[in-house]
């Protein structure tokens, strides 16, 4: 059994090749994480959601949203915004 060797263009250029794709596939989505606020007040959290309050607390009373409750204050946390749409996507049916 042969072995292939690379040479030292073409291993650079997979390498190259790589990280173009890394840095295309996921920096939009690093860059958002890291700009984004961590916690939403409920007026935000609706706004994000598009929805109104009344469903909002409905969301929270019901478990399907989790929720960080300060003294009167309530805010919600982005990962579980994002949770609570990841858990709700509706997938096309590839038929």
């Amino acid at each position: 059994m042969e072995m292939y060797y690379p040479t030292k263009r073409e291993f650079e250029e997979t390498v190259e090749n790589t990280f173009e794709k890394i840095f295309s596939e996921r920096l939009p989505e690093l860059i958002r994480k890291a700009t984004e606020k961590k916690y939403y007040t409920i007026e935000e959290t609706c706004e994000i959601l598009d929805c109104t309050r009344r469903h909002l607390m409905y969301l929270r009373s019901s478990g399907q949203i989790n929720y960080v409750k300060n003294g009167r204050k309530v805010y919600f946390r982005a990962e579980d915004i994002e949770s609570y749409f990841e858990e709700n996507l509706i997938q096309k049916d590839d038929k």
